[in-house]
């Protein structure tokens, strides 16, 4: 699971969005934004992704 910390472009309201894939090849996203009420682009501000080896270490 990979969590990105993403702040809208029009309210700078940052927030998490975790996804099962990399954003890595990204600088942007198109999202709904809860507190504009619409489409927004988005800025991806940091990756606060898990690493594998710190997952099995932690069993």
């Amino acid at each position: 699971m990979s969590r990105y910390l993403l702040r809208c472009r029009e309210c700078g309201t940052v927030w998490e969005l975790r996804v099962s894939y990399s954003l890595k090849d990204f600088q942007q996203l198109y999202h709904y934004c809860s507190v504009c009420g619409k489409n927004t682009f988005h800025d991806i501000v940091r990756n606060e992704s898990a690493e594998v080896h710190d997952i099995i270490g932690n069993r």
